[in-house]
């Protein structure tokens, strides 16, 4: 499940130029946004993207309504994506399967190395499926934690489809 470290995605689209983080040749490539209206605010250190917002860098897409990147001192420390839904695509490589997955927000903070995905959580990679109101990634510590302990009405929901012989890689 450790290749379901979605904040990549975040970090690459953002142009922070974490080396690692992304595929070789994705991170060496330049990061696109569009939306409808961008604003930059000096004072608060935000930079703010409206409307049908497209964000993309190599083999990897985000979409939402809105994207939000918040910095100090020119570095940036979050990044906030929300939409009905977020979504996003890291397209499938020779040694990894495509990832996809969806929620209504998408919570990068940068300096804790650590991925929120929020209401209506579901990522898809291979045939598997994990859907919850909240997925976490933290990365430093290698950890994707899904749903509350305790809380029963926000019950995590995995499908683990096996490989089929064909699918197997052969040695």
């Amino acid at each position: 499940m450790n290749r379901i470290s979605l904040y990549l995605l975040l970090v690459s689209l953002a142009g922070i130029g974490m080396p690692g983080l992304a595929a070789e040749t994705d991170s060496d490539e330049p990061v696109y946004i569009e939306a409808n209206s961008a604003t930059y605010n000096d004072s608060t250190g935000e930079s703010v993207y409206i409307g049908d917002v497209i964000v993309t860098q190599g083999r990897m897409r985000l979409t939402s309504d809105k994207l939000v990147i918040h910095m100090t001192d020119k570095q940036v420390e979050k990044i906030v994506a929300t939409g009905n839904p977020v979504r996003f695509r890291q397209e499938e490589t020779e040694d990894k399967e495509e990832v996809r997955g969806k929620a209504q927000r998408a919570e990068y903070f940068v300096n804790e190395d650590r991925l929120l995905l929020l209401d209506k959580a579901v990522v898809w990679q291979g045939g598997n499926t994990y859907a919850s109101d909240q997925i976490e990634y933290d990365r430093k510590n290698m950890l994707v934690k899904a749903g509350k302990p305790s809380s029963g009405s926000q019950r995590v929901h995995v499908t683990l489809n096996p490989q089929n012989n064909n699918d197997k890689k052969k040695d």
